[in-house]
């Protein structure tokens, strides 16, 4: 039995992937049990910071331990980075010591090549270490997952070694590289300025930036941003450095073509008569969506197969997307779930398995470890609470039941999902039906910005009934990776769900996939004549809870109503207020 620990470490969303016998069999990552949102902030001097609590979380789930590694693949190529060094246009104000600099990328490529040494003083036995490029590592995630033997394959993201979008095809068995573009030209950096212009944290709010968007009017900023970013006839862009600045701590270039940047203190502007912010979102959604149609068409003409996989962080853009399907260029588009960067370290460990890698198509995406045996029991007895354990059918009539009162409740079920996505093992549900849930989730459970929009989880078989979903994006609609409208007849009935531009981001369960879910849904459905609910991530500003402690201590702190661990439900008791209310 030949055991494989991919990993991903190299900037955030750090992770370990464990391939026994050419198999996934986890993908776990860091930021769940360390609570720390996407592991570590980027930067030269966290390089070393490794994954120890997802590998150790890896090999527990797969009942090993590190002496049964054989092989460690990392996901990047340090001497590929470094040979970069002095290709890209040089810029001004960066840090010394920071990226981009030779002391920095030095620094970098040499900390990289610790990784081996830091395993041995962890786990006490060397593993040799294998380097494989980021962009290819995305992109064999991608295959590894997908329905098809061949497919094209596209990758956009920030940035892997100086790569930003890679493309090519898996065919014959190997992975075939057709075309890239490097550093400045990158798409994802955009979106990590201007949401840092309109004062949120970048590498972590773009997700609010693209909410915005549904609110805004792209005509306001959408010459200014096509001076920063220029989509070329070729299905390419090219982006100017003196405008983008990249690597600069401040956003100068931005600041020029979009006005004076969010202070911490002002507030967000996406609603009323100045949506300033709302508007460079909408101009930033739209020019993200034509450069994603035109690369599709590139890579369609180059590959010449049918069918698309996409990873890359920017495809989590559920727009993108769907723009992409809609345009024609593929008859069918898969999108990977784990999508940014912590999918990585389960292409670099097929990668390293080379043809003896199998490729399995993911019909669900909880790939995560699951809690160990005993550790309900145990978080409930450290908790002071007690729930007996009960039935499947006593326990989906009673969460109906709840659901129906417009209770909000969260679900604790099996295995973790994999990405950023929470997919109704680690979720919270709610009423669909009033667009009041949405505000209610927003400001006492999730406390985020009202823009913020909820998806959707429905049954496949229903689907088709509220969203208009193209036969080319049903798979994706799987993992909430397509934004799709929702049917005009529809739109009052699931108003919680609706977005401002009339779409939703819906995840479609199947009996096989999700049974416990599908019979909710079934219920939910008999009793209120809708059988689709509200679903969201199970957490409050903060990694989607990871273990059963951490689902009683997010249950307990906040304003959710109701609780499903596994097999007990747990209820609160209203307060006074609530009564009241």
């Amino acid at each position: 039995m030949k055991t494989i620990l991919g990993l991903n470490a190299v900037f955030h969303d750090s992770s370990a992937a464990l391939l026994v016998d050419s198999r996934l069999r986890v993908l776990a990552e860091e930021e769940r049990p360390s609570r720390v949102r996407h592991a570590k902030r980027a930067g030269v001097d966290n390089t070393p910071v490794l994954p120890y609590l997802a590998i150790d979380e890896a090999l527990r789930e797969a009942g090993l331990d590190f002496s049964r590694v054989d092989l460690v693949a990392y996901s990047f190529d340090p001497a590929a980075r470094l040979a970069a060094l002095g290709r890209a246009p040089a810029e001004a104000d960066i840090p010394e010591g920071d990226y981009g600099t030779p002391e920095g990328e030095r620094r970098f490529h040499d900390f990289i090549l610790l990784t081996g040494a830091l395993l041995k003083a962890r786990y006490g036995r060397e593993v040799p270490v294998r380097f494989v490029p980021h962009h290819d590592c995305h992109m064999a995630a991608a295959y590894h997952s997908c329905p098809w033997d061949e497919t094209a394959l596209l990758c956009v993201d920030g940035i892997g070694e100086d790569d930003t979008c890679t493309w090519g095809r898996w065919r014959g068995g190997a992975l075939e590289k057709l075309g890239r573009l490097e550093y400045p030209h990158s798409l994802g950096f955009l979106w990590e300025r201007v949401t840092q212009w309109a004062g949120l944290t970048p590498n972590l709010e773009e997700g609010s930036t693209m909410a915005m968007a549904a609110y805004g009017d792209p005509a306001r900023f959408r010459a200014a941003l096509r001076r920063v970013l220029e989509p070329l006839p070729d299905g390419t862009f090219r982006v100017d450095p003196a405008l983008a600045r990249f690597r600069a701590p401040d956003v100068r270039g931005f600041e020029e073509l979009l006005g004076p940047r969010r202070l911490p203190q002002e507030t967000l502007l996406w609603q009323g008569a100045d949506r300033r912010h709302a508007d460079a979102a909408a101009a930033l959604q739209e020019l993200t969506e034509e450069v994603l149609r035109g690369l599709a068409r590139r890579v369609r003409q180059d590959a010449g197969l049918p069918r698309l996989a996409l990873a890359g962080g920017v495809t989590l853009n559920c727009l993108g997307n769907s723009a992409v399907a809609r345009d024609g260029a593929f008859d069918e588009v898969w999108a990977f779930p784990a999508a940014k960067d912590c999918g990585t370290a389960f292409g670099a460990a097929c990668l390293a398995a080379g043809a003896e890698a199998r490729r399995e198509e993911w019909l669900h995406a909880y790939r995560g470890p699951a809690p160990a045996a005993g550790l309900v029991g145990k978080a409930l007895a450290e908790a002071r609470l007690e729930a007996p354990s009960q039935g499947g059918e006593a326990l989906i009539a009673q969460g109906a039941e709840l659901l129906e009162q417009g209770k909000v409740l969260a679900w604790f079920e099996g295995a973790a999902e994999t990405g950023p996505r929470a997919l109704c093992h680690r979720s919270l549900l709610a009423d669909p039906r009033q667009a009041a849930m949405r505000d209610r989730l927003n400001l006492e459970v999730k406390h985020r910005q009202l823009f913020r929009p909820y998806g959707p989880v429905v049954r496949e078989e229903d689907a088709d009934e509220y969203f208009d979903i193209p036969a080319g994006l049903r798979r994706a609609c799987r993992f909430m990776l397509a934004a799709v409208p929702v049917k005009a007849r529809m739109k009052s009935r699931v108003a919680a769900v609706v977005h401002g531009d009339g779409t939703t981001r819906p995840q479609l369960v199947s009996k096989s996939s999700h049974p416990r879910l599908h019979a909710l849904l079934g219920e939910f459905g008999r009793r209120t004549g809708v059988p689709v609910l509200v679903n969201t991530s199970f957490n409050d500003r903060e990694p989607i809870v990871d273990s059963p402690a951490h689902a009683l201590a997010t249950y307990q702190r906040t304003r959710i109503d109701a609780l499903v661990l596994e097999d007990r439900l747990l209820v609160k008791k209203p307060s006074p207020v609530q009564a009241g209310r």
